[in-house]
């Protein structure tokens, strides 16, 4: 998959909306629903997590002055795929 730019930082906004979405949600939710709650949260974490992954990998492609590596799917996924969540 070759990711542009622009893909990333298109990507970057979506996945910032994405965990904007999840914790309105989540104030919504907390009292009412401890499952879907305890969902949202770790959701929100994975998200925040792959969106620190993409901006590091975004400003050191910046900061070196190259362009944007093709990315293999496995090299997109973020380590919080590993993390077990509560």
């Amino acid at each position: 998959m070759n990711l542009s730019f622009k893909d990333l930082r298109f990507i970057i906004e979506a996945i910032e909306h994405q965990i904007n979405a999840y914790q309105e949600r989540l104030q919504v939710i907390e009292e009412v629903d401890e499952d879907e709650a305890a969902e949202l949260g770790n959701d929100i974490k994975f998200l925040e997590l792959l969106h620190a992954d993409m901006t590091t990998t975004l400003k050191q492609n910046l900061e070196q002055n190259t362009s944007v590596k093709t990315l293999s799917y496995g090299e997109v996924s973020s380590p919080a795929q590993n993390d077990n969540f509560s």
